[in-house]
């Protein structure tokens, strides 16, 4: 569609970026926790490795916030409301799956104390946790922005009543952006922080907590598939 010169725009891209950023300090902390401590709890130790999962976890949201609004923008509608909620819940339900599983994977391989020149079977069970985690943790980002949100809300209005996909797709990055900086800064500095001093003052029961975190992230993935 051409974008109509006469249609006002409710919010430019200072404001998206606003409303991007207030939703990150509140309800995204919240709502991001129940998938991503589970991974922190599991994870390496140290800022790079944490980071590392809040970069892809971050590149998956805005490649949703992105997609959500330019393709708003383009059919001048709620782009959100054509993907209906039973599709948003197998999407995030997945991702979580893939996650949980990647991080029992690498416990059993731990257990077994199978270190980086795993073969067979082992080396197999490898290459699934490098596939799963980072394509878990990115596709649970992408998910999860595509849950709608009352600050998304308006950003999709804008970006419907300009109807310009390139309007809406910017709009779309720049609440995403304001979206992820308290979130990436809080996990990746604060609650990986946590997680690390949690596993080493837990010692031999560190194992017991990975199991579990992959285990909450099963029953999680299993519980937004079906519910």
């Amino acid at each position: 569609m051409a974008p109509d010169a006469a249609a006002p725009i409710a919010v430019g891209l200072p404001m998206a970026a606003g409303l991007g950023l207030m939703y990150g300090m509140g309800p995204c902390l919240v709502s991001c926790l129940p998938f991503l401590a589970p991974v922190f709890m599991s994870a390496e130790n140290g800022f790079a490795p944490a980071m590392r999962v809040m970069a892809t976890h971050s590149s998956g949201r805005l490649v949703g916030y992105g997609l959500t609004t330019g393709m708003a923008g383009f059919l001048g509608g709620y782009s959100a409301n054509m993907l209906g909620p039973a599709i948003v819940n197998m999407a995030l339900g997945a991702a979580t799956l893939l996650t949980g599983l990647a991080i029992l994977l690498a416990w059993r391989l731990r257990i077994r104390g199978c270190g980086g020149g795993c073969s067979g079977h082992d080396g197999w069970e490898q290459n699934a946790i490098r596939q799963f985690m980072p394509s878990g943790v990115f596709l649970m980002g992408l998910g999860m922005a595509f849950t709608p949100c009352a600050p998304m809300t308006v950003v999709l209005f804008s970006a419907a009543t300009a109807a310009s996909w390139s309007v809406g797709l910017g709009l779309g990055l720049a609440f995403g952006l304001g979206a992820i900086t308290i979130p990436s800064l809080a996990y990746g500095f604060g609650f990986s922080w946590f997680a690390r001093e949690l596993r080493v003052r837990l010692g031999p029961w560190a194992a017991r907590l990975e199991l579990l975190s992959g285990a909450l992230l099963l029953g999680l993935g299993l519980l937004t598939l079906f519910r």
